[in-house]
């Protein structure tokens, strides 16, 4: 394994992730929140955390599975089974994003439901194609995606400012990297073919969409359970908070994907060698943790001023929370790729009820702050019990190296 080439690609992937984060996290949201206000912003944030908290899981699941098996299908000289698996994903996802939509916009506005429709499916649809790029390591033409999307979004945002619809932020972004992605993959020329694999494929997706969907479900529910219980208002105070830890775990978290292309080529990973990941990153993400605390406070009053105060008072809590969920998205391509698939279901039910049981009851006793001090446990427990995943399976079996 080539070291220097991982180093270049995670730098790669990180930079690429970065630019339609920065885009999305520092001009686009930002813009749209001066312009909707902060009731009006909390639900489109509400809105775009409930399509994120379905389309990602659905076309990454895909896209994983895809990059795992692919050197299975290749081997019995088939293709077939992922069209029909992503066209599928693509109606389910529409049914709940109708429903979705009605419930939290407290409405019917057919053009809000079909727009929402449209750009979750789409990002599905390109979680999924991009695989392409990862299939082959070729982190340069995700970099250049990337580019193409980030530049989407901020079209995406002209035509908002004359419609008014912020959706079409999130349908031009995903289209403008459709397009590319198409002219490089053929992928959907495989049509919706089934194959001896179907069934094997079929299960693995199940298992690692349930996996992701829990996972998910911790990362962007909180919006979707703070609406309830104290309004639009509060979410948007709350994805504030989340700003700044936000961007550095979005942006660190690709390594993950770099990790997992060239894992799916190896056969064994040393527990130095995990030992000396884990550590690293621990490092880097406790020197980030105090850098985001000093950068906060001028980024969060330039860029939303009108409720900056009342996020700076979450900001030590909830960057904590993002720190260690990079640390335990790096961990989890090993998990993935050197344990049985049944492992990341147990992980990520365990660590739901968990996530549950803290938050409720830190909410009830405190509040906002509560309900943030309650995310941050559950996810420090997690961490904690994929460390033991690892060790245990290791020292159990010893499938991973000596």
């Amino acid at each position: 394994m080539n070291k220097r080439k991982i180093i270049i690609d995670s730098i790669l992937s990180i930079i690429a992730s970065a630019i339609p984060i920065i885009v999305l996290q520092l001009i686009v949201l930002p813009i749209v929140g001066l312009k909707l206000g902060d009731t009006e912003y909390g639900i489109a944030v509400t809105l775009i955390s409930m399509a994120t908290l379905f389309s990602l899981p659905f076309g990454n699941v895909l896209n994983n599975i895809r990059l795992l098996m692919d050197v299975e299908y290749k081997d019995k000289n088939i293709s077939g089974d992922f069209n029909i698996l992503v066209f599928s994903s693509i109606v389910i996802n529409a049914i709940i994003m109708v429903i979705g939509t009605i419930y939290y916009e407290n409405s019917f506005s057919l053009i809000s439901i079909l727009l929402v429709v449209i750009f979750s499916g789409l990002n599905i649809l390109r979680e999924y194609l991009i695989v392409t790029f990862r299939i082959i390591i070729n982190y340069k033409s995700i970099l250049i995606n990337n580019i193409i999307l980030g530049i989407g979004y901020l079209f995406g945002l002209l035509v908002f400012s004359y419609l008014g619809y912020w959706q079409l932020i999130y349908v031009f972004g995903a289209s403008f990297s459709l397009a590319y992605i198409n002219k490089k993959s053929n992928l959907l020329k495989e049509g919706f073919v089934k194959t001896k694999l179907f069934k094997k494929t079929t299960y693995k997706s199940l298992i690692l969409f349930i996996s992701i969907f829990m996972k998910s479900l911790l990362n962007y529910a909180d919006k979707l359970i703070l609406f309830p219980l104290l309004g639009p208002s509060a979410v948007s105070v709350y994805y504030s908070a989340t700003l700044m830890g936000k961007i550095i775990s979005m942006a660190i978290t690709p390594i993950s994907g770099v990790m997992l292309s060239y894992l799916a080529k190896m056969s064994r990973f040393k527990m130095k060698d995990f030992i000396l990941m884990v550590s690293l990153v621990s490092i880097v993400g406790f020197l980030g943790y105090f850098i985001i605390l000093i950068v906060s406070e001028p980024i969060l009053n330039l860029l939303y001023p009108h409720w900056a105060d009342e996020s700076l008072s979450l900001i030590h809590i909830t960057t904590a929370t993002a720190i260690v969920g990079v640390i335990t998205s790096v961990i989890h391509p090993v998990i993935l790729r050197f344990n049985h698939i049944n492992w990341q279901l147990f992980i990520n039910f365990i660590n739901l009820v968990i996530y549950v049981v803290c938050v409720m009851i830190f909410y009830n006793l405190y509040g906002l702050i509560g309900f943030c001090l309650g995310m941050l446990i559950a996810s420090l427990i997690k961490l904690l019990i994929m460390i033991f995943v690892f060790v245990y399976n290791y020292t159990q079996y010893s499938p991973l190296g000596n």
